[in-house]
């Protein structure tokens, strides 16, 4: 009887830590972005729910918004960085206007993202860290203490160490679920 009651106290705090998980970051919703990200982790071979994980912590799934430091869409990408995207794909009418564009959005920056992991040998810190703070900052980290690829926590930036923890704590539960998935055949 002692061993039933447990279960059915372990079932109850699996079932609140998955509702809470669901309103949180939307677990078991089918991506409102799915074929984009499909379409462009296989083009460019990045995971594609690290896509997710980068799109749920740059812009909650929200395709308009801009930050303060005018990083745009989904994925946040940078005009500037757009540009250099656009001519790096061969995207002549490309005109910086369709950066809200859930598609371009998330073409551009799978991409970067997979530039900047084949620039830091697959090293998902730095990757993130250079997403974040930009290459010339995590080059400039990296060459005063090369542990910043190994401990989010020497990283300098306030704000970058919460982005690369947010980004991959947010990547390892989609990709507990999916493994959960998987199991169950959900």
């Amino acid at each position: 009887m002692k061993r039933i009651i447990e279960c059915i106290i372990l079932v109850f705090i699996v079932c609140i830590l998955f509702n809470f998980l669901e309103k949180k970051i939307g677990l078991f919703n089918k991506h409102p972005y799915e074929i984009y990200i499909i379409e462009y982790s296989k083009r460019f071979a990045v995971d594609p729910l690290l896509i997710k994980a980068v799109i749920k912590k740059e812009s909650n799934l929200n395709p308009g918004v801009v930050s303060n430091t005018g990083a745009v869409g989904l994925m946040q990408v940078m005009p500037k960085t757009a540009m250099g995207i656009a001519n790096q794909l061969n995207i002549a009418d490309y005109s910086g206007k369709n950066l809200k564009e859930a598609e371009i959005n998330i073409m551009f920056g799978t991409y970067y993202l997979k530039k900047l992991l084949n620039y830091y040998n697959n090293n998902l810190i730095l990757a993130l860290a250079a997403y974040n703070a930009g290459i010339g900052n995590v080059r400039n980290w990296y060459s005063k203490d090369p542990e910043i690829g190994v401990e989010i926590c020497k990283i300098p930036f306030k704000e970058t160490r919460y982005y690369v923890r947010s980004i991959i704590f947010i990547y390892k539960i989609y990709r507990g679920v999916e493994k959960l998935k998987n199991f169950l055949k959900v």
